[in-house]
């Protein structure tokens, strides 16, 4: 069977890549054996000031959670409703990320995620070193004494500005896609440079190329496999049960699961009922958060 590269295109900070989760968790989980992923940290914002005129995190919040609810009406996704403050920048969190996969994949995964959740559930936006180390304490499996020690150094800055500069060399197919669709993953001009939208996936295999670019069904992910490698989508893995669900992952939307099993939350999960939406952790999360 042949293996199949995926390049992400993402960032911490951006709406529609939070709202991709579930059908990227599904991708995942359904055909995990025969992909190679690869996880690139765009920068979405690199400073909110070029954006906003006297910008001001707390007085932007209004209007920032508003953008996000009209989001949430495409994707199910939760949003900010009680949003503290607005991010300044999502390089720091971003780097973050590239500072977590010195230490695995998997646990840059899982950090990725809780600074998701700092945004798009809890409303405090983890923009900060000081902000990102609480964030993520807890993690599984994260070293946060190395994790702390790595924040800052060289080797971090250039691979997000590796990550930073792929970004901004969008290929054809983004930069000629035209309508208005919302989400729809037309290449974006942002503080002087082309990139790609978030998300993005590329997607490799023995037959070519294939991209997918933002807001989309998940079918066009499988079709994306099968383009470039046909036969990829066989013999998937068949969906999860509610308790493999939170047996992969640590936390999950009400969005996504009824994405990933349609099923309700088993009864030992803790859930919250955060403004539009329910989110749920396993009981050993919400203690590593001290969440009762």
């Amino acid at each position: 069977m042949s293996v199949v590269e995926v390049v992400e295109f993402t960032d911490p900070g951006c709406s529609w890549a939070w709202g991709t989760e579930p059908k990227l968790r599904l991708l995942r989980w359904r055909h995990g054996d025969r992909l190679r992923w690869r996880r690139v940290l765009g920068g979405l914002i690199g400073d909110m000031n070029n954006y906003v005129e006297n910008f001001d995190p707390v007085r932007n919040v209004r209007r920032q959670s508003g953008y996000w609810k009209t989001v949430y009406e495409h994707t199910g996704m939760t949003y900010p409703v009680h949003l503290e403050w607005m991010y300044t920048s999502t390089e720091p969190p971003g780097k973050a990320v590239k500072a977590a996969e010195l230490q695995s994949d998997e646990i840059a995964g899982r950090v990725l995620r809780r600074l998701r959740e700092s945004i798009f559930v809890f409303g405090r936006p983890a923009d900060t070193d000081e902000r990102i180390i609480e964030a993520v304490r807890g993690v599984e499996g994260l070293d946060i004494d190395r994790f702390i020690a790595d924040l800052g150094t060289e080797v971090v800055e250039k691979a997000f500005t590796e990550d930073w500069e792929e970004t901004r060399r969008p290929n054809e197919h983004v930069m000629a896609l035209e309508g208005d669709t919302p989400g729809i993953g037309r290449a974006k001009n942002t503080e002087g440079h082309w990139r790609f939208v978030f998300p993005t996936l590329i997607v490799r295999g023995p037959d070519g190329e294939a991209t997918v670019p933002g807001w989309c069904d998940y079918e066009r992910y499988e079709e994306a496999m099968e383009a470039v490698a046909p036969g990829t989508t066989a013999n998937a893995r068949s969906d999860p049960t509610p308790n493999e669900v939170f047996a992969t992952w640590a936390t999950a939307t009400q969005k996504e699961l009824d994405i990933l099993c349609g099923g309700e939350a088993p009864a030992d999960v803790v859930t919250l009922h955060w403004g539009e939406g329910s989110f749920f952790l396993t009981p050993a999360e919400a203690a590593s958060r001290g969440i009762h």
